[in-house]
């Protein structure tokens, strides 16, 4: 069974990143796999945790960058 994620299969967004990522945790936890689809799907999940970080991270960085771009801090009532 091939579990490797092409470019196709790789999420364009965090919302989709995050969808495969939970789809991918309910395949494992079903225990209806044997153990080399079992690695593969868990390395898949590896790679699409490390893609929603790295969404993740991209999304702060442009938040800072906005917020440095407006020199008035934002207070909690805005």
């Amino acid at each position: 069974m091939n579990n490797e994620p092409t470019s196709a299969d790789t999420p364009a967004d965090f919302a989709s990143t995050l969808d495969a990522l939970e789809a991918t945790v309910r395949r494992l936890e079903g225990g209806q796999l044997g153990l080399e689809d079992s690695v593969a799907l868990f390395k898949q999940g590896m790679d699409l945790a490390k893609r929603a970080e790295s969404q993740l991270l991209q999304a702060r960085q442009t938040v800072e960058i906005l917020l440095g771009e407006n020199a008035t801090p934002m207070t909690q009532d805005e």
